[in-house]
């Protein structure tokens, strides 16, 4: 059984009896405390840095890789728009309208009289 003993120091005792076995003792001074929870403190201090600062990296590779990604989609935009231009090109080459037209013959300007162009 467990008993308390209460002096009239500035030190905690308590001491635990069991049947056959001689006092144990835990002595806890105004020191002991002091440096325990500066310990603890700067335990949960440690702990708390090493989990801001893992946040933080992640957080900083997430906005690299976004931006990676934001600069191949861009570049993915400009290639697409150049295959566009030249699947246009292609296939106004090789529509049937274009092969039907004729060349423009160098055109003749009239004078004043409304009329712009006439052929010769």
């Amino acid at each position: 059984m467990s008993q308390l003993i209460l002096t009239r120091s500035s030190q905690f005792h308590r001491a635990l009896r069991s049947a056959g076995t001689f006092p144990l003792t835990l002595r806890v001074g105004k020191f002991f405390l002091f440096f325990a929870m500066t310990f603890l403190i700067g335990l949960l201090s440690f702990f708390y840095l090493v989990k801001f600062t893992e946040i933080h990296t992640k957080g900083y590779q997430l906005r690299k890789l976004e931006m990676e990604r934001d600069r191949l989609m861009s570049s993915r935009e400009v290639q697409s728009t150049g295959i566009s231009k030249l699947k246009a090109l292609n296939s106004i080459r090789e529509s049937s309208k274009i092969s039907q037209m004729v060349p423009a013959r160098t055109p003749i300007y009239l004078r004043q009289d409304g009329n712009v162009a006439q052929l010769p």
